[in-house]
């Protein structure tokens, strides 16, 4: 099976799974889950066209909480593609005897058509420890070490060793309203992957809710004729589950 393929399979069969995760209205469900979806497009003297999806499951199991994504970009000026990018992500920890303390796995996979690169998959463990949980505000950092594979178009797959840090900020700013943003680093020998994002989530019916979201993303070394930095803004509609 391609790359590709398998890794779009991932969060396909997790959200299928949900049914089978599904309890009394009484008891607290072991998930949290949502899907959503942006899209733009205009006509006349330029046709553009783009297309972002995104899933999120976060699933929670005794001493165990495993949070699964995956994003999707498409963008098409004129019928010629401009943007297409996948991202497959888990990051599963394991609460310790401090509950403001895990250990953690995690892993990703990317295919972004127009980055110079095939792929580039990532997998690391380290330790995390959140230094503010309470309803309002909730901010964690993580560290750990790890390994990146590069699949760079023409020239073939190198590995290297990387150094993972990152934080992780939620605010309930209202019982409608909620702001997120992480900031990630994944420091090779090789090449430095900084990643920033933020989004305001804002609930409008129900179930359904508006997210404005900006993320930054800065990679030190790349292909000849590839931008270091790329910038993503969206807003999509989210539906919780």
């Amino acid at each position: 099976m391609p790359k590709t393929q398998l890794a779009l399979l991932i969060p396909v069969l997790s959200f299928f799974s949900l049914p089978v995760l599904a309890q009394d209205a009484e008891e607290e469900r072991p998930y949290d889950a949502s899907v959503a979806l942006g899209y733009v497009g205009t006509s006349g003297n330029t046709e553009i066209t783009t297309l972002n999806t995104e899933l999120l499951l976060t699933y929670r199991e005794d001493d165990w909480t495993h949070n699964v994504e995956f994003r999707s970009l498409n963008s098409r000026e004129n019928g010629v593609g401009k943007a297409e990018r996948y991202v497959v992500r888990d990051k599963s920890d394991y609460r310790l005897m401090d509950e403001d303390k895990y250990l953690y796995v995690q892993g990703s996979f990317t295919d972004d058509r127009f980055s110079g690169f095939d792929y580039q998959a990532v997998i690391s463990a380290g330790y995390g420890q959140y230094f503010i949980r309470n309803d309002i505000h909730t901010l964690e950092g993580f560290a750990g070490i790890g390994y990146r594979q590069n699949d760079e178009k023409g020239v073939g797959t190198e590995g290297e060793v990387v150094l993972t840090l990152g934080e992780e900020y939620d605010w309930a700013i209202s019982e409608t309203s909620s702001l997120t943003q992480d900031l990630t680093f994944e420091i090779g020998d090789k090449r430095t992957i900084t990643t920033f994002a933020i989004g305001l989530e804002s609930n409008i019916l129900e179930r359904i809710s508006t997210r404005i979201a900006f993320e930054f993303r800065n990679t030190s070394d790349v292909p000849p004729g590839v931008e270091k930095n790329d910038t993503e803004t969206s807003i999509s509609l989210v539906y919780t589950f």
